[in-house]
């Protein structure tokens, strides 16, 4: 029997320590600084994944078409969707996309301001590790420990605004924008930029594209689901389960994601 087929099916699972601790650390100041890019998407770090789900939808999805087909209709998640459990899904069709571009790893240092003194080594195939990130901005004393490796004129306070930066980055690659090394592509950073200093643009597109692609690489028979597990699952048992009226995901004051398992706590989901 083959490795690939002893390989068990994984998802991003709950979300890191080190990463809720630096959602912490950062503050009231900071948390409205991310909330205000990121909208409730921050709060996918409350949900608790269900790997069993995704594998089982894997299994009914074409790929030629971009639907799940089942016995007698087929379900898709739609930009709308995704835009509105995010609570950014007003005005949707004058958002620009975001195209996560390549980046050298002197530019990737100069988004994080850190200093191009430090070792390029640090990016292996466009990716860095999480702890890489972690150290130098995650941590309460990241700012001791690399005062010299970060541009930041020994600033402390400027550290503080730097590592919000930081968080988004980590925080979409981890959660978000997985991959099977479990490592935050450095091409993230730039999709931090645009988000946080251009106005009108949405993550929607790429957060979806990056599902359609997971199930695809999953059906054709990958064993890690690069994409955001945790949307796609909520999607699904918003689906699965009975609703009394329409579900809208325009413009509304509730967190669709914080307000998740209150709308689904009546819903048992079959197990396995």
């Amino acid at each position: 029997m083959s490795t690939v087929q002893n390989t068990p099916f994984t998802v991003v699972g709950e979300a890191p320590l080190q990463l809720q601790m630096w959602w912490y650390d950062l503050g009231e100041d900071g948390q409205k600084w991310v909330t205000k890019y990121l909208g409730a998407l921050i709060d996918i770090m409350k949900i608790k994944p269900r790997d069993d789900l995704i594998e089982a939808l894997v299994t009914f999805w074409d790929h030629v078409h971009n639907v799940f087909r089942f016995s007698n209709f087929e379900l898709t998640p739609t930009l709308e969707e995704i835009a509105g459990y995010s609570g950014f899904g007003r005005d949707l069709r004058n958002q620009e996309l975001i195209f996560p571009r390549a980046l050298f790893v002197h530019r990737f240092f100069d988004l994080l301001n850190i200093s191009k003194q430090i070792r390029k080594t640090n990016v292996v195939e466009g990716c860095c590790s999480f702890y890489f990130l972690y150290s130098r901005f995650g941590q309460p004393n990241g700012f001791e420990m690399h005062e010299k490796g970060l541009n930041n004129k020994q600033n402390k306070d400027t550290w503080h605004i730097h590592r919000r930066f930081a968080f988004i980055m980590a925080f979409l690659g981890i959660m978000v924008f997985p991959n099977e090394e479990r490592t935050i592509d450095t091409r993230i950073a730039r999709v931090v930029q645009v988000l946080t200093t251009k106005e009108h643009h949405t993550l929607a597109p790429i957060i979806l594209s990056d599902i359609y692609r997971a199930l695809t690489l999953c059906k054709s028979g990958a064993k890690f689901f690069e994409g955001c597990n945790i949307l796609l699952q909520m999607w699904f048992i918003e689906h699965l389960r009975y609703h009394p009226k329409f579900m809208s995901y325009g413009p509304n004051k509730d967190n669709f994601i914080e307000s998740y398992e209150e709308r689904v706590k009546d819903y048992n989901s079959p197990e396995g």
